[in-house]
């Protein structure tokens, strides 16, 4: 049973996430006024923080892709997407959705997540991203250094093309952690 506590903090985090009345929570894109920085969790959500830096860029000149739509989702400090079902990733607690400012910039605040519960799965955040003219990006960011990462996962995520990218935090200067991860959109066939 969920304490009268634990739900007003599940609903004040949601609150921050969420794009607004009127928009389906379903949708995996942001609405066209959605802001380039938020924050997926409140102060008081447990674990440690992290906060998430990057631009979207295109091209051998990196040019920055403006008003691309960018969802993402993960689990929470103990490896749990909902607690009414803990493997829920169509229905997660923690979640967001930014567009991309005119600089291609993204930001956002959240908590380290967690593995999934008895499994070797690495803590990781999803990313799902939409862009007219540009290929869909559909991925996840890993965190250097973690033990459960598979060797095949390191392989692939070379590539900046790759299901899997892994990005290398260092301590923030209030506590907690932050990190850089740019990504690269490709445009779509003709």
């Amino acid at each position: 049973m969920t304490s009268r506590w634990n739900k007003a903090r599940i609903a004040a985090a949601l609150v921050v996430a969420l794009p607004g009345p009127g928009w389906a929570q379903s949708s995996k894109v942001a609405r066209s006024d959605a802001p380039a920085t938020i924050a997926l969790t409140g102060s008081d959500e447990p674990g440690a923080s992290l906060r998430i830096d990057g631009v979207l860029v295109t091209g051998p000149a990196r040019t920055p892709v403006a008003g691309a739509s960018i969802y993402v989702y993960q689990t929470d400090a103990g490896g749990v997407y909902n607690p009414a079902n803990p493997r829920d990733s169509d229905h997660p607690r923690i979640h967001g959705y930014l567009r991309t400012d005119r600089l291609g910039r993204y930001a956002f605040t959240t908590i380290r997540p967690g593995s999934y519960p008895n499994t070797t799965n690495p803590g990781h955040i999803h990313y799902q991203i939409v862009a007219p003219g540009y290929r869909d990006r559909i991925f996840e960011i890993v965190f250097e250094g973690d033990s459960l990462i598979p060797a095949q996962w390191l392989r692939d995520a070379a590539g900046d093309q790759s299901g899997v990218a892994v990005v290398r935090l260092e301590r923030a200067s209030g506590g907690g952690w932050r990190g850089v991860h740019d990504v690269v959109l490709r445009p779509e066939r003709p």
